[in-house]
């Protein structure tokens, strides 16, 4: 039974819930990339194959795009505190399945289970929505760049934590955190909701839409995880392929009979939904060529490729955390920015300045310096901004109601873009290598910097679809269509 409380019992969210909220991001984004620097040694202490390998790398982003939309739904129709509670303890779960795993199905089972808590940003959000509705902007940007910095901080601190203590501890520590964190909110979130929120009464979740949703969204992540092994045209991934569009054409044909859609297609149809997504794919395949690419470059053996830096992992760690700690604090600028000059421009900016730290990339890669520089321009300052001002307009452009699977939508469709930037990334560096050292070119670099750069600006042909500024909180008995944000 939803939550429901008389206007005067009404809680708001209080600067202690919002530092919970904000340090959870944090440690979720953290467990999300630990994975990452300590692969070589799960690969060696789980005899791991290549194969066996690559598909750890990304069970948990197939887990957390498949089942955000679910999530963000469960979320929108019995309340955002309620829904990540309970994710906090299935990441709980998750880590510690990971953490105490000694085969690659047990490895696998934790790391789906932290999939399903990625899709927690997306019930935050839902969360924000029903107690910060004056400062929405800015609570967004709270939550996204403390997650975006917890990224940064699971990479750098995975490889020396693994170092010191063991892998197993690389996925204890945050889970500790996490844990007493569920525990913090539990006391620390507002227990009331807003009237006129809840839908819970007369809906409840679409399963046969869920399941094909999911059905279609597992598919083509797993497809995309597969590619580079299989190729793009071979019976495997061609039958894959099928699968998605057939399983895609029935969720669509079930969404349009049900009287309580997953997704509603009309909401998909939304100008601030639609316009979103697109970008939020584009930026998602942009983004993820420089973060594929900068490793790679660091790592690169200087004496015998002629350039790079021959970096290890823990130094690789260092040179890439300057640009997740700026996002934690461009988070919250954007958000306030997002506030004074609407979404649409707030983007536009972004895009721009991502695509000048990476044409910044193409001229200037030789020195430490000029990589840290470039992360923190493309990364730090652009794509930090971009997912913020996106996900703030995607929330003030749907009903409250629908904030979760708005916002669940942007998320899986990041997903899909970044998986696709990852084989594109290979791709780029496996055109161009040299005959004598097997190694990429670093022609092949320019050539993805320059790529990701174009990739980023594209956006900006479809930016006047965006929400723009953001209208202020709606008054008793004033309709929804005369919101100029909400109503477009």
């Amino acid at each position: 039974m939803p939550d429901s409380a008389p206007r005067s019992e009404q809680h708001t969210l209080s600067p202690t819930g919002m530092a919970v909220l904000a340090v959870l991001a944090i440690a979720v984004g953290a467990l999300e990339n630990v994975p990452i620097p300590v692969l070589p040694l799960l690969q060696s202490e789980l005899s791991l194959t290549t194969a066996q390998a690559a598909l750890l790398s990304t069970t948990l982003i197939l887990s957390g795009s498949v089942t955000g939309p679910i999530t963000a739904k469960l979320a929108d129709l019995y309340g955002g505190r309620r829904m990540l509670l309970v994710m906090t303890w299935i990441i709980v779960a998750g880590a510690g399945v990971s953490a105490a795993a000694d085969s690659l199905p047990v490895m696998l089972v934790g790391q789906a289970l932290q999939g399903i808590g990625v899709g927690i940003l997306p019930v935050a959000f839902a969360l924000v929505r029903e107690f910060m509705k004056e400062r929405l902007s800015l609570a967004v940007g709270l939550v996204t760049g403390p997650f975006i910095a917890g990224t940064g901080l699971g990479i750098v601190a995975a490889g020396p934590l693994a170092d010191a203590l063991g892998r197993r501890w690389v996925f204890l520590l945050p889970t500790l955190v996490v844990a007493a964190l569920a525990i913090a909110a539990q006391c620390a979130l507002p227990r009331r909701s807003s009237p006129g929120v809840r839908r819970a009464g007369r809906e409840t979740l679409e399963w046969r839409g869920a399941l094909l949703l999911t059905v279609a969204l597992g598919t083509l992540m797993f497809n995309l995880s597969r590619i580079p092994r299989t190729g793009w045209l071979t019976t495997e991934s061609l039958t894959l392929f099928t699968v998605m569009l057939v399983s895609g054409a029935c969720w669509v044909a079930a969404e349009r009979r049900a009287t309580a859609p997953l997704i509603g297609l009309r909401l998909l149809g939304r100008r601030g939904v639609w316009s979103s997504a697109v970008v939020a794919a584009v930026l998602g395949a942009g983004s993820a060529v420089p973060a594929y690419l900068f490793p790679q470059l660091l790592a690169m053996p200087s004496q015998v490729a002629g350039f790079g830096f021959t970096a290890s992992a823990s130094q690789v760690s260092l040179y890439l955390f300057p640009a997740y700690l700026c996002a934690m604090f461009v988070g919250p600028l954007s958000g306030q920015l997002v506030r004074w000059c609407g979404s649409r421009v707030v983007v536009a900016a972004a895009l721009l300045v991502t695509a000048v730290g990476l044409l910044f990339a193409v001229a200037w890669h030789s020195a430490p310096w000029h990589v840290v520089l470039g992360l923190v321009v493309a990364i730090g300052i652009g794509v930090g901004a971009a997912g913020t001002a996106l996900y703030a307009g995607t929330v003030a452009s749907v009903d409250p109601s629908d904030t979760g699977v708005a916002t669940s939508v942007n998320m899986a469709a990041r997903g899909i873009g970044a998986a696709l930037g990852v084989q594109i990334s290979a791709a780029v560096l496996s055109s161009d290598t040299n005959p004598l050292t097997k190694l990429p070119t670093e022609d092949s670099f320019r050539f993805g910097f320059l790529l990701a750069a174009i990739l980023v600006v594209l956006p900006l042909a479809i930016i006047a679809f965006l929400p723009g500024r953001a209208a202020a909180p709606s008054r008793p008995g004033v309709s929804r269509a005369a919101d100029p944000v909400l109503g477009s």
